[in-house]
């Protein structure tokens, strides 16, 4: 195979007519970080994969190599001169989207979930490592493996998430196997785990393992929980912990260079890294957790020394400084990801293992990127404190004056930044308490701890009976919240709602209950008892889907395969959890996936796990005594989430016409759910409107989790001509091979008007928040909506690196709503060019951000 040179970043441009594609620096969003190459070989067909992970291989010459997975192969590159990378071999394999390698003295192995020839482990020789060869394939006691882990200083590999064929033809899974590597192109098993008799079941799959001394760290993702165990016998490991955590969808996990914490990443939209203190492996503490976004999936944890490295999907690679490793400063990132956060795209793998410094990624659809560190910053641990007590304080949002992100304090009230040097002031904010700020000068290298002490406010009660306004009837089921705020409640089957220890303030109420005009207004919550009856007004057209009223299922161009639209009383699903392990042998059995089944468990896998909580709704909306409402298909296990769930692309559901005619602002409500563990692109719930039934008008669309119900409005204004046959159309879609499920509950038509009848007056909002950038992605121009109090407000748009791109407001606009319009321009003029970007707005001591995209 002929030798192809990838060009150092100057020349990338003038080499894009090749095969391969070397991005320049200004194309991939980075702070700290210096992009060496970037390599797309075998780009993957539209909608697909075609990478998987990379990893290192340092040959006895000191020659440095990148192994990267592809869809067909293995390709190793020659990274020794990071800006001259060029590829050196490329050994075909079965084809799979899921290859991981990992290297030992002068071999590779390379593991697969593919099947057929050429299937097991693959042992790529690099004795000539400008000439590699496959000099063998095991597949004596397994076929397929997930991952594979390697301890050289014991010459022990471990192949995790194993299969072998059975008598039937069929693989089933085998656990993890143990490997002697004393002969590394003749391995010979040690040991297996679990001693169970196969096929071994989904609670005790590993997904992912890493060997240190004489503990494995597994991962067991299906069943949330975390293993340690003894490897000091290889042929007889021997589980010495086990723990299961909230959230908990256990992916990957990697020891701080000490041994005493454990950072473990759970592949879940939302879900943060997790830090557990694991002193007492007896009693491990989850102390802490990170993400670079809530939005986000964090993939894989690596530690090399006191650095922590992660590569975190669709936010990139991220490097944090761990020498506190309870409370680490990430430092650099780089990000090659383009679109939107959320979702399973971008960045695969991160590698650090280069005794030169260079450092590795693989993104799923670019490629492979050479990066070098650049480690300019300094270290500001922060700790929030009480006032009053002096007790540490959890939970305290931070926010860092020179970027967009925040952190969250650990259980010890500390969190730690790592600015670029520079005068940086920290903002604190927590929910019951007055915001708290400190400034420092940070530089180069330093390192320093700050106390920031808050001041609690006074709390008192909120409470009252919901009434219903035209015949003074209580209303049983209505939700009663306080947005921005943790606290919500809903009322009983007197009417009666009561919320206590609200922190004395001015809040934003919402009272909702189906059937009604939702109302919304400020009230200010004294210290003591705070008593207000509220009273709802009905809707002018109610449908609470009980009986038939000519709802349409279907629409030109629906594709689904399952999944169809149906009302009933919903089944609900959700996702099983171990629930307790003690001594580790404690758990559910009962499960979605069939283990060893490719469409089981392996299919759900590898960004379609499956987050903790319910999937379809198990009751409906509607207030006692309803049961019905219309949910994408029908199961009839609740543990088989994956049962009729949609599939196979769009299925539609249209409401019957009704008059929006006469009203002053014509509103139409409705209740929501929708569960989707896949990427926002390919997954969604959207809303249409229509004023005729033949133009439909885009309202929203919905991706990520909301399996709770939730109502919105649509006013029928802002989208058509209010009309007597005005419908809307509900339309759910699975374009991959995810979970979706949704619902639709209670309608209603309402004037908007007829609202806030006996309450007090409206006033401004009591927060600086911003509500959804819509559209987001956004083409063109994307509309801003801010929640503002009053007085002097900044609003800025940032790049990724926290730089300021364009002003939108300097000024004191009256309080309330604002909507600003940002044309994707920076200042001057130019175009700001595709990517993710910031809004950030800063007004009397407080910040609020929000992220989103920019498309071409």
């Amino acid at each position: 195979m002929p030798l192809f040179r990838i060009a150092p970043v100057a020349l990338l441009s003038s080499l894009a007519q090749l095969t391969f594609v070397c991005t320049a620096t200004s194309q991939v969003a980075m702070r700290n970080m210096e992009l060496k190459a970037h390599v797309d070989e075998y780009p993957p067909a539209p909608g697909s994969w075609g990478y998987a992970a990379c990893w290192s291989y340092v040959h006895a010459d000191g020659w440095e190599y990148a192994v990267l997975g592809t869809r067909d192969g293995t390709a190793i590159y020659n990274v020794t001169n990071p800006a001259s990378t060029y590829r050196v071999a490329f050994i075909d394999g079965p084809p799979s989207v899921w290859r991981e390698a990992k290297s030992y003295r002068d071999w590779i192995y390379v593991v697969t979930e593919g099947n057929g020839p050429g299937e097991g482990l693959q042992i790529i020789r690099m004795t000539d490592p400008e000439h590699p060869v496959l000099a063998a394939t095991y597949a004596v006691h397994f076929i397929t493996s997930h991952t594979v882990s390697v301890d050289t200083s014991r010459a022990l590999l471990v192949c995790n998430g194993t299969r072998m064929r059975g008598d039937n033809g069929y693989p089933y899974a085998s656990g993890i196997h143990l490997l002697s590597l004393a002969d590394p192109e003749a391995p010979t098993e040690l040991g297996t785990w679990p001693n169970v008799a196969v096929p071994v079941p989904d609670t005790l799959y590993v997904h992912d393992s890493v060997l240190v001394g004489d503990r494995l760290y597994g991962s067991s993702m299906f069943a949330g929980v975390l293993r340690v165990l003894d490897i000091s016998n290889p042929a007889a490991p021997a589980q010495i912990a086990a723990w299961h955590y909230p959230g908990a969808f256990t992916h990957n996990s990697w020891p701080d260079a000490s041994g005493d914490w454990l950072y473990v990443t759970d592949e879940i939209n939302g879900q943060p890294l997790k830090i557990f203190d694991i002193h007492d492996l007896d009693a491990p503490v989850l102390f802490n957790g990170l993400t670079s976004n809530p939005a986000a999936v964090v993939h894989n944890a690596h530690v090399k020394g006191n650095e922590l490295y992660l590569s975190n999907y669709t936010e990139g690679i991220r490097i944090l400084d761990d020498t506190d490793p309870a409370h680490p400063a990430e430092f650099a990132w780089a990000d090659s990801w383009p679109g939107p956060s959320g979702g399973f795209n971008g960045v695969w793998e991160v590698c650090p293992y280069f005794p030169s410094g260079t450092v590795i990624a693989s993104d799923m659809t670019t490629g492979l990127y050479v990066y070098r560190p650049i480690r300019n910053y300094g270290l500001l641990r922060v700790q929030v404190v009480d006032a009053g007590t002096g007790r540490a304080l959890p939970g305290v949002k931070l926010f860092l004056s020179t970027r967009p992100e925040s952190l969250t304090t650990a259980l010890d009230g500390i969190a730690a930044f790592a600015p670029d040097p520079g005068t940086q002031t920290v903002l604190a904010h927590k929910f019951g308490y007055d915001d708290a700020s400190v400034t420092r000068v940070v530089s180069a290298g330093s390192s320093q701890t700050v106390t920031i002490e808050m001041t609690a406010k006074p709390s008192g009660t909120f409470s009252g009976t919901v009434r219903n306004d035209s015949s003074d009837a209580p209303l049983a089921d209505a939700e009663l919240t306080l947005p921005y705020t943790p606290l919500e409640c809903r009322s009983d089957g007197a009417g009666q709602f009561g919320l206590l220890d609200v922190p004395a303030d001015q809040y934003w109420v919402e009272v909702r209950c189906p059937g009604y005009i939702p109302e919304r207004f400020v009230q200010r919550i004294e210290a003591g008892s705070n008593v207000l009856d509220l009273r709802l007004v009905p809707a002018a057209i109610y449908d609470p889907l009980e009986t038939e009223t000519g709802w349409t299922l279907g629409a030109p161009g629906d594709q689904a395969t399952s999944g169809i639209w149906t009302r009933v009383e919903p089944l609900g699903t959700g996702s099983y959890r171990a629930t307790h392990v003690p001594g580790g042998e404690d758990y559910l059995a009962a499960g979605p996936f069939r283990a060893g089944s490719e469409t089981g468990a392996r299919r759900f896998h590898e960004g379609e796990g499956l987050p903790p909580g319910d999937v379809q709704p198990e009751y409906d909306r509607t207030p006692s005594p309803g049961e019905l409402c219309y949910v994408t298909g029908q199961g009839t296990n609740p543990h088989a989430v994956g049962e009729n769930c949609v599939a196979g692309g769009r299925t539609s559901l249209t409401t019957p016409p009704f008059d929006a005619t006469g009203m002053t602002t014509p509103t139409v409500g409705f209740w929501r759910w929708f569960y989707c563990n896949g990427d926002r692109a390919s997954h969604w719930l959207a809303v249409l409107i229509s004023s005729d039934g033949e133009t439909w008008v885009p309202v929203d669309t919905t991706g990520g989790l909301h399996n709770h119900w939730e109502e919105q409005e649509i006013r029928v204004a802002d989208y058509v001509t209010p009309t007597s046959q005005v419908r809307v159309r509900f339309q759910a879609a699975a374009f991959g091979g995810h979970i979706v499920e949704a619902a639709i509950d209670d309608l209603t038509l309402y004037d908007a008007e007829l609202a806030r009848l006996g309450l007090p007056p409206p006033a401004g909002p009591t927060r600086l928040a911003f509500l959804a950038p819509r559209p987001n992605p956004a083409r063109g121009t994307v509309q801003l909506g801010l929640d503002h109090p009053g007085g002097r407000l900044e609003v800025d748009i940032l790049d990724l690196q926290g730089r300021r791109t364009t002003t939108l407001l300097r000024g004191s606009p009256a309080p309330g709503t604002l909507w600003l319009s940002w044309n994707g321009r920076v200042d001057g003029g130019h175009p700001a060019g595709a990517g993710l970007y910031w809004a950030r707005a800063r007004s009397g001591g407080e910040q609020a951000v929000v992220r989103f995209a920019l498309l071409p």
